[in-house]
């Protein structure tokens, strides 16, 4: 038993209408995880970059208390010298996680701009989809009723 091409149509179209809404509720959790994953790399970052900020007080200042405990100036140039590596270091240190954490973001946006156009596609393949099979039912109403 067939149906007619009217109701082959409405059927049709019904279901890829409630595919194209699925697919935008889709986008919008697709666009919520990817902001969420974006956020947890920002915050690991600021995690690291803190441990390591604590790190590089605790250090100078056990390298000042060494210091000062030896009875050397201050103003001694290894001294200084030490200090200007540690600090260096640590800037390499934050310099590296700031890279790191934007090119995980960077990827993450970068992905999320691929679902999104595919989400997109698929939400316009839909609607197309509508259109022609409206012309081609259309087509075999003419075609049935003649």
């Amino acid at each position: 038993m067939s149906a007619d091409p009217v109701t082959m149509f409405v059927v049709t179209a019904a279901k890829t209408v409630y595919d194209i809404k699925e697919s935008k509720k889709q986008a919008k959790i697709e666009a919520q995880r990817y902001e969420a994953q974006k956020k947890a790399a920002e915050d690991i970052a600021r995690q690291e970059a803190d441990e390591r900020r604590e790190t590089y007080l605790a250090t100078i200042a056990a390298n000042k208390a060494t210091q000062a405990g030896s009875g050397f100036s201050m103003d001694s140039r290894s001294f200084l010298n030490i200090q200007k590596d540690v600090t260096k270091t640590f800037e390499k240190d934050l310099a590296t996680i700031r890279l790191n954490v934007g090119t995980k973001v960077g990827d993450i946006g970068y992905a999320q701009d691929i679902a999104a156009s595919q989400r997109r596609k698929e939400q316009f393949g839909g609607w197309a989809s509508i259109t022609s099979a409206g012309y081609e039912y259309k087509a075999k109403k003419d075609l049935y009723e003649s």
